[in-house]
């Protein structure tokens, strides 16, 4: 297996997947299609691995098809979670712009699995990166607690600041009113 699917085969256990790697004879030629296949209890998917963005967009639909072939009875038998097929496609080479919109185009196109593309990962913080869309989230966002009367005192420019303190001072709704009726 190669350095880019080992890095992704660790990232995706980390995350609670079950992992392994599958080599797809390719007619005509000795070297076998490399893939990692990855699984947990709603998601399932494939990870192919191209040397260059260009090679990725030229292969993308026929290995998306042998695997799709190879692994036909497990989609088929996986009834709901084959609704969380996905492949992944991964180059280790950088992309040019003409590039980066075909891979978002390949992205978009979502027959038989879906797709996620990213050009340029090397290394296992680069496959986390490309994984990121199928992993948990790892710890809640903290946020600092807001001062909600402070905020809306300061963004209410436009409107009286009588009218916002007795809005803010939780006066009832009658004085509220009758403050704005005085005003109009």
């Amino acid at each position: 297996m190669n350095d880019t699917l080992e890095n992704c085969a660790v990232v995706l256990a980390e995350a609670g997947f079950s992992t392994r790697h599958v080599e797809i004879p390719l007619e005509g030629t000795t070297k076998p299609l490399e893939t990692l296949a990855f699984e947990d209890t709603t998601i399932l998917g494939f990870v192919v691995v191209y040397d260059s963005p260009g090679e990725l967009v030229a292969s993308w639909k026929s290995d998306r098809d042998r695997i799709a072939m190879r692994h036909r009875d497990a989609l088929q038998a996986a009834r709901q979670k084959a609704w969380n097929a996905y492949l992944v496609l991964i180059s280790r080479g950088a992309a040019d712009l003409g590039e980066l919109l075909a891979l978002g185009q390949i992205e978009e196109n979502l027959e038989a699995m879906r797709k996620i593309t990213k050009a340029g990962v090397t290394g296992p913080t680069a496959a986390r990166l490309a994984l990121l869309p199928l992993l948990p989230f790892r710890a809640a966002p903290s946020l600092d607690p807001i001062d909600m009367s402070h905020e809306i005192a300061t963004r209410s420019t436009e409107v009286d600041a009588e009218l916002v303190a007795a809005f803010l001072s939780g006066a009832e709704d009658g004085v509220v009113m009758q403050l704005i009726e005085d005003r109009a």
